[in-house]
């Protein structure tokens, strides 16, 4: 396990750099953590620094976006509004895993049941958490777990 600690957006973005370089494909990524921690903005980090230069955007109502580029093809899930885990069955997930497949995941248990094994694990939490805003309400600690080297 590997762990980081951002104090703002920059330096969440060089962590996504870093954890990209590290994802084996095809990989299953579950980004643990609660609202508003930094998720989405991780995702988007990792996604461009897989080098997808357009806006990265949250999958909150679709549930999946994709982002192809020359490495791999990256499907961005957002499970937060997820009704019934059953529903992940619609999405056809199966067809699109291939050997570049990355698939980046929020709110990995509201699919339980119905979602590939998680090949990573990514946490977030933000550090000093004692419930008042304060100048260290930006840092945040990130935990990365390789679960493929432990299978």
């Amino acid at each position: 396990m590997q762990t980081y600690h951002s104090q703002n957006l920059n330096d969440t973005k060089a962590i996504g750099e870093t954890l990209f370089k590290q994802l084996e494909l095809p990989a299953c990524v579950y980004l643990l953590g609660g609202m508003g921690v930094g998720k989405t903005s991780l995702c988007q980090a990792i996604i461009q620094a897989a080098g997808y230069a357009e806006a990265v955007t949250s999958p909150t109502y679709n549930l999946i976006q994709e982002y192809t580029v020359d490495s791999c093809t990256i499907y961005h899930m957002d499970l937060y509004r997820l009704q019934d885990p059953a529903e992940i069955e619609y999405l056809g997930l199966d067809d699109l895993w291939h050997s570049k497949s990355l698939f980046l995941i929020e709110w990995p248990n509201n699919g339980e049941g119905f979602l590939r094994k998680a090949d990573f694990t990514i946490s977030i939490s933000q550090e000093g958490g004692n419930g008042q805003t304060s100048a260290a309400s930006d840092s945040r600690l990130i935990t990365f777990e390789n679960s493929k080297k432990i299978a």
